[in-house]
């Protein structure tokens, strides 16, 4: 379907639009954030719902049992992997005193050998001070860097809040799908196809990205745990860090470009207080990893999802980062999904009418196959008031019909040679004068 654009909303309009939601998206971040995750939320849980439909389920049925089938997947996730992964987190903490003291045993010899070449130079770590800082600071800086913003206790009413919301979206579903069509340019099959291919892109996008993040994730758990192998022998102390490694890596695929290498950092400086030759060995099995989601998992589990240009990914990046923070990084990719699918399912044109012209939107079906409509030149004669408003798709011109009844020959207008003026159009006393003439 076409949609031309008119001038005055290429100039007024579209500007002030964007202009106005991002200052929303800013002043109403957190009414943004709890609806985004809800959206997010609904969407997955959708599709189970409509394979419920399908076998004669209610919705009023099927969207509880969903929500309790969710929320015991996510109670026993919590179970089985908080723990452990608290208890890994611990022990890492617990291992940095004693992997400072190591390197500090290290940056002496490599001390020594360079006094040894008349190179002075100090590189002993003031082990005590790090530690103290660790201890005093390390808690704060760790729970600045995941936080969202918000207090414990606003993540848990914002997770309240967005099991209500999604709640509600899943219940209502179709009155809110009927809601979109309605507000949708083109006609009903269209509005409808619209829909639910805005719905396929984003639900598709999010699966992809989650089952992708955990792949990875499983992926750099394994290596790290391979590595600790006694026949492998690479790195004996990195076994115990495995599932915290692992889910580390998961978490960080999800932020686009910079989350594999984010995910990389704290494994590589761990091995590295092993051994520099470890830590290298842990650089190449991420790197491999890295190549190998980019170039054979994302393009077989998320596929071209985004398909735009990487200057226009990085500024959606920076534009959600700026909004909400990690979590405006996370949600910018689906939304420019979304709007990938609108741009292509709307062939949208830009008005090329004059400024005074009577400009409009004009909604042109494209499997109908009619050209796009094109510019009649006007010609010197004004067109009679009759003819103006003549309907056309963009530019302000005479139609074709008004300029033919408005271009005469000069016989005509004239009346032949020697002739008085001719009678105006539709004046009653010629009108019967002919009438007569044709009645004898």
């Amino acid at each position: 379907m076409h949609i031309t654009i008119p001038r005055w909303a290429q100039a007024v309009l579209i500007p002030v639009g964007i202009i106005l939601a991002l200052w929303f998206a800013k002043v109403a971040n957190h009414a943004v954030f709890v609806f985004l995750m809800s959206t997010i939320v609904a969407l997955l849980l959708n599709a189970v719902v409509l394979g419920m439909g399908k076998l004669k389920v209610p919705r009023w049925v099927a969207v509880p049992v969903v929500y309790l089938a969710f929320a015991a997947i996510v109670v026993v996730l919590f179970i089985f992997l908080g723990p452990p992964l608290i208890r890994q987190f611990q022990r890492l903490f617990d291992a940095i005193p004693t992997w400072l003291t190591d390197l500090n045993k290290n940056l002496a010899s490599v001390q020594a050998w360079l006094l040894n070449h008349n190179i002075k130079v100090n590189l002993n770590l003031n082990t005590t001070s790090i530690v103290n800082w660790l201890q005093n600071q390390g808690t704060k800086s760790v729970g600045t860097l995941f936080s969202v913003g918000v207090s414990l206790a606003g993540m848990v009413i914002n997770i309240f809040l967005t099991v209500v919301v999604s709640f509600y979206m899943l219940i209502d579903g179709k009155r809110i799908f009927r809601f979109v069509c309605r507000m949708s340019p083109g006609t009903p099959d269209v509005k409808e196809r619209y829909v639910r291919g805005l719905q396929t892109a984003f639900s598709r996008f999010v699966r992809g990205q989650a089952l992708l993040a955990a792949t990875v994730g499983l992926a750099c758990g394994l290596a790290v745990w391979v590595l600790s192998w006694k026949m492998v022998g690479v790195w004996p102390e990195g076994g115990q860090y495995a599932l915290l490694f692992g889910f580390w890596a998961g978490v960080t695929e999800v932020i686009p470009y910079a989350g594999p290498y984010i995910g990389a950092i704290p494994p590589v400086i761990a091995s590295f207080f092993h051994s520099p030759t470890t830590a290298l060995v842990v650089i190449i099995v991420y790197f491999v990893i890295q190549q190998l989601e980019s170039h054979v998992l994302a393009p077989n589990i998320v596929g071209s999802s985004v398909g735009v240009h990487p200057l226009i990914v990085i500024f959606a990046l920076l534009a959600g980062a700026q909004i909400g923070g990690i979590v405006g990084i996370i949600a910018s990719l689906p939304l420019l999904a979304l709007l990938r699918h609108t741009l292509q399912f709307y062939q949208f044109e830009r008005s090329k009418a004059p400024w005074a012209a009577d400009d409009g939107i004009a909604l042109i079906p494209a499997r109908s196959g009619a050209p796009p409509p094109r510019r009649v030149p006007s010609v010197p004669v004004a067109p009679p008031p009759a003819a103006a408003g003549s309907a056309f798709y963009g530019d302000s011109t005479v139609s074709r019909a008004a300029a033919a009844s408005a271009t005469t020959s000069p016989a005509t207008q004239t009346g032949g040679p020697g002739s008085g003026p001719a009678p105006a159009a539709g004046d009653p006393d010629d009108m019967d004068e002919g009438q007569g003439r044709s009645a004898d």
